[in-house]
């Protein structure tokens, strides 16, 4: 059973190696050393979670109750705070201040806590709701706060952030993984997603080191999605494969869906359970689907049934985050269900099946459902046609299938293309914003939104905008914003990178005024993707990439 202390100096020393290879090495022997029982809650703990990745956090922890906790301890709450603007980091600031002895512990009597401890207590505090629970959560923090030395006060502060900072990511689990029981990594990316959390995958590894290949779904534990690469034009989808599958690219939410005997859940692509929204869809599966187990792929939309058209995507939204007055929303917000995909039934996964059996086996046990409209041709004239029919539906476009494609969860594969309307929007992050001026002034207007490195792990800013969303919407946005704020400077707020955009703009500019080396002219917010995570966003890699295609346009 290894304690706290061990895995907080373990990430110091990960933090401090630059070098991919070793940081892997010496990472995976930390992970190979733990038992059965401490091994997936370990692998949490160093993401900064205390469940499965899909799972909401519950665990949100605010700086103001972190700093209560420490006063109370006796720091000097102006020291801390001169500390962590210097830094940057809270957690490393609460280190050098226990490294000071500035701060009251049990120095005779400390409790020594193991991972399992910290998790259990984690979880304790957790689960403290109602009257008087942020004066119990504060009591609670004390009384570990008081016992810990300044790496495991470092570390304990980033989890109950969210904020790790020791440059292992989900990919880095994989990695080791892959070192540790020599499975390629490829395939331990697919059982990661077909698993849809990387401490069970370990979990099962252990138990299971020879046989990845059976891993399955697990019923109710949504799994990483398929996602399509983009195809520039029609020519395009056809020098990759020919004969093609073309299906409706609808603008609504992409919905996995899970069912058992009478039991069924309805989770985004970004994981997120929202079955609670959707009774009416969950009514349609029972009614329509007799299977007794299966996960099915569909895009659910609002939907206007005297026009018989779709409506946009910021109608559903208001039904997404729905949690009061349902059965209202029912009858103002109507949507409808399109199944375009069968993962799992009775007991089989399907994912190895080519794309054209799948969708054979999910016209067999639909029901009434709809399918998504869909045609098979090798002819551009045809796909032309098709394509013009799901714009004038106010669809995002066409996405292009490869007949014999297998399914491969969590990849973006280019067996899968999707086609287009307009120029590619970004998926950007807002990692900070400014608060706004005259009737502004009471909400973030002007945001900060960045891509994601995926060589360092880093946000990186590409531009700043106060354009595209109403006023009202930008005092929605205002509120969940500030959920994850990290630090206020003057008219400038600082946020966790959790909340989604989607960014239209004219082009992409080299900037030496961006850490990032580009910048979007003219970008304006097109819409708030509460459907995706800060996992779904573009990259540098992939703006750099839109980058050279434009300069070779340009040429």
């Amino acid at each position: 059973m290894k304690y706290f202390l061990e895995l907080a100096e373990i990430l110091e020393k990960v933090e401090k190696i630059n070098e991919k290879s070793l940081k892997i090495d010496v990472l995976s022997r930390f992970i190979k050393s733990l038992d059965k029982n401490e091994l997936k809650i370990t692998i949490w703990l160093i993401l900064g979670n205390t469940e499965e990745e899909w799972v909401e956090r519950k665990l949100n922890i605010s700086i103001s109750t972190i700093v209560k906790v420490l006063k109370n301890l006796g720091v000097n709450i102006k020291e801390l705070s001169l500390l962590y603007k210097k830094s940057g980091d809270l957690g490393e600031a609460v280190k050098i201040i226990y490294e000071k002895g500035n701060i009251k512990l049990n120095k005779l009597f400390a409790k020594k806590y193991t991972i399992v401890d910290i998790y259990n207590e984690l979880k304790k505090i957790e689960n403290l709701e109602g009257e008087g629970s942020r004066e119990k959560r504060i009591l609670y923090l004390e009384g570990i706060y008081k016992n810990l030395s300044p790496l495991e006060a470092k570390l304990l502060t980033r989890i109950l952030q969210g904020d790790m900072r020791y440059g292992v990511l989900e990919g880095t689990i994989e990695d080791c993984l892959s070192y540790i029981y020599s499975i390629d990594d490829e395939k331990i990316k697919i059982a990661h997603a077909i698993i849809g959390d990387i401490g069970a995958l370990s979990e099962y590894l252990f138990d299971n080191p020879k046989n990845i290949e059976n891993v399955n779904i697990r019923l109710f534990h949504p799994f990483k999605p398929m996602l399509a690469e983009k195809a520039n034009n029609f020519q395009d989808v056809f020098n990759n494969f020919s004969p093609a599958a073309f299906e409706f690219k609808f603008d609504g939410i992409r919905a996995q869906i899970h069912k058992k005997g009478n039991e069924v859940k309805i989770f985004t692509r970004r994981l997120k359970d929202v079955t609670k929204p959707f009774p009416d869809i969950v009514e349609l599966i029972l009614n329509n689907i007799k299977s007794n187990e299966l996960v099915v792929e569909g895009e659910i939309v609002a939907w206007d049934y005297n026009k018989n058209l779709p409506l946009p995507f910021q109608e559903i939204s208001k039904r997404i985050k729905r949690e009061y007055e349902i059965s209202k929303y029912i009858k103002e917000i109507p949507v409808k269900l399109f199944l375009f995909d069968i993962i799992y039934l009775d007991g089989k996964l399907l994912i190895n099946e080519e794309y054209i059996n799948r969708r054979k086996i999910l016209e067999e046990i639909r029901g009434n459902i709809d399918l998504t409209p869909m045609i098979i041709t090798n002819k551009e004239n045809e796909a032309k046609k098709f394509f013009r029919e799901s714009i004038n539906m106010k669809n995002e476009g066409l996405v292009a299938k490869k007949l014999d494609s297998k399914y491969i969860p969590g990849k973006r594969d280019k067996s899968w293309l999707k086609v287009k309307g307009h120029l590619e929007p970004l998926d950007l992050a807002i990692i900070g914003g400014e608060w706004g001026h005259g009737r502004r002034k009471n909400f973030i207007s002007d945001l900060y939104l960045a891509a994601l490195d995926k060589e360092t792990g880093e946000y990186l800013m590409v531009t700043k905008t106060f354009k595209g969303l109403s006023d009202n919407e930008y005092i929605q946005l205002t509120k969940e914003l500030l959920k994850y704020k990290i630090r206020e400077e003057g008219r400038i707020v600082w946020f966790k990178p959790k909340i989604v955009v989607e960014v239209i703009y004219d082009e992409i500019q080299k900037s030496p005024k961006y850490k990032s080396g580009f910048a979007l002219r003219f970008a304006r917010v097109n819409r708030v993707r509460w459907d995706k995570s800060e996992k779904d966003i573009n990259t540098i890699q992939e703006i750099k990439e839109l980058y050279e295609k434009q300069r070779k346009e340009e040429i």
